[in-house]
């Protein structure tokens, strides 16, 4: 009877084990799972106007998506990290040949594909990050001039944010003892909320 009760605990305590690790080991890698094509392109119609041109390409050694989408006239190019889904960077693109631009990103894909750790992708990507605020569409100066239009007095404070993924201006602009705080999309130039506080 022992000897049955000590197999049954035994048995429990590996079943525990068992159930431990896979409960490990499956919620580890689930974590870690990449968005797909489908998830990006979703990302991307849902935050920016315009049209994708092409198919979203996925760049393995990156740990990016990148798509270019038009928008009156203009050509950008959004890069979307694979994992976190985040847009990381977005440039205008020169309006030159098509032939040219995708001349250019297979030259960076064949200087991507050397050999590159991890290290090396983590610091790249880290500097991608700190630099995303410089790849608006929209300037500074558009921002302040945009913010003015819609709220007349003297410019206080700008400063260039991420609001679900999305890049967004937040500038302050003050008349007398009214001030307004406008949130302006940094790719589109829309006004997207305006707060004004009144002093009675």
């Amino acid at each position: 009877m022992k000897r049955k009760k000590m197999w049954v605990i035994i048995a429990s305590a590996i079943a525990v084990v068992g159930i431990g690790f896979t409960v490990v080991y499956f919620g580890g890698t689930a974590s870690k799972a990449a968005i797909t094509k489908v998830e990006a392109e979703k990302i991307i119609s849902s935050q920016y106007p315009g049209s994708l041109e092409g198919d979203i390409q996925k760049q393995e050694n990156n740990n990016y998506y990148v798509a270019s989408i038009e928008h009156k006239g203009k050509q950008y190019e959004i890069k979307i990290h694979e994992k976190t889904g985040e847009v990381i960077q977005l440039n205008e693109v020169s309006t030159g040949n098509k032939d040219d631009r995708k001349a250019s990103e297979q030259k960076e894909n064949n200087d991507t594909n050397g050999a590159e750790n991890s290290e090396q992708a983590s610091e790249r990507d880290k500097k991608q990050d700190n630099n995303a605020g410089q790849s608006v569409v929209i300037s500074e100066e558009k921002a302040k001039e945009l913010a003015l239009e819609e709220f007349a007095g003297t410019f206080d404070e700008l400063e260039l944010d991420e609001e679900d993924g999305r890049f967004v201006y937040e500038v302050k602009i003050v008349h007398g003892e009214d001030e307004a705080e406008i949130t302006i999309d940094a790719f589109t130039g829309e006004i997207l909320f305006t707060e004004i506080e009144r002093e009675d």
